[in-house]
């Protein structure tokens, strides 16, 4: 026999078989679909519904992921809660985010470890942008040697040792401010005599507005804060004296503490507001993300501080009992 014909019995060969596997394996995929279709008939006669079975299963299925998803967002939203309020009570642990960039994560540690030593010597309260502030630091020109100031809060900058806060009050009709740096060596004692908050993040207007408004009694009493609740919101609209001011407040369109920045401006004054103005800032996502934390890293210090305190607490505790038991 020559080549070519045992090529050409070969491949009429290979052809038949193909042929016949897959005329059986249709076969068995018919037959297998006909007694599908002939057991759901017999249960539906039967009154045995798969249909109603899978349709209720789906249903569950679909109302424990709802609820997975419900719990999901209820924790999301407790941990955004928790790092919000991280962040107004403990500005000075976080690191900067105006050089997000260029951070030190060795010298953050270090600074964290320095100031925990501090707080343990230090009474620091919990206090904000608002709250009443008195402040004794060691004064050596003093005849007591020590010096004590009043005033509100109206800034706080700046993170870990560099962390520092500003006071203003009305003295004699003088307008005072002082900064303080919060891990001075020098500061013998900080009571927060009213804990409350305001609408802004810094009260740099008050500087612009009638001295009521930051004059408060250098022998003021301490207000007790509420307990169980949270830290009251001050959402007094200040009023702002007649132009000329310090700043140009009609600009500043951020503010929801002030009234009276809306005044009318001349057409020299309109074109300088508008060249001024940087809407693009609202919509700049990068700019967003450069200056920004992630919340993962602020759960991460927000730990550490929690250990800390447990420690500090467990440490004063220990020490009651032992002068207890001394006496």
């Amino acid at each position: 026999m020559s080549f070519s014909k045992q090529i050409k019995k070969l491949f009429t060969s290979t052809l038949i078989n193909n042929v016949r596997v897959f005329s059986t394996s249709g076969c068995q995929q018919s037959n297998t679909l006909l007694h599908r279709t002939v057991n759901r008939h017999r249960r539906v006669k039967n009154g045995t519904t798969d249909y109603q079975n899978e349709g209720e299963d789906q249903t569950k299925r679909q109302k424990v992921e709802v609820v997975e998803l419900q719990l999901d967002l209820g924790v999301k939203q407790n941990q955004q809660r928790e790092v919000d309020a991280f962040k107004e009570k403990y500005p000075d642990f976080l690191p900067r985010t105006d050089r997000v960039s260029r951070r030190d994560y060795v010298l953050e540690m270090l600074h964290r470890r320095d100031m925990f030593k501090r707080r343990q010597n230090l009474n620091i309260p919990e206090f904000y942008v608002g709250s009443i502030l008195a402040v004794t630091v060691a004064d050596q020109y003093s005849p007591t040697k020590e010096n004590r100031f009043v005033g509100i809060c109206i800034q706080r900058q700046f993170a870990g040792l560099q962390h520092n806060f500003t006071l203003r009050n009305v003295i004699y009709g003088q307008g005072i401010e002082i900064k303080y740096d919060l891990y001075n060596p020098n500061i013998i004692s900080i009571e927060c005599l009213k804990t409350e908050k305001r609408l802004d993040s810094e009260l740099f207007y008050l500087r612009d507005c009638p001295q009521e408004y930051s004059t408060f009694p250098l022998n003021m009493e301490k207000v007790p804060a509420p307990k169980g609740k949270d830290v009251p919101v001050n959402d007094i609209k200040v009023p702002l004296n007649s132009p000329p001011w310090l700043e140009r407040w009609e600009r500043r369109k951020d503010l929801k503490g002030i009234t009276g920045n809306d005044r009318r401006l001349t057409a020299r004054q309109q074109r300088r507001a508008v060249l001024s103005e940087k809407p693009w800032r609202e919509n700049d996502i990068m700019l967003e993300y450069r200056h920004s934390l992630r919340d993962d890293e602020v759960l991460h210090i927000k730990n550490i501080v929690d250990r800390f305190q447990a420690k500090e607490q467990q440490r004063k505790a220990e020490a009651e009992k032992n002068n207890a038991a001394q006496t």
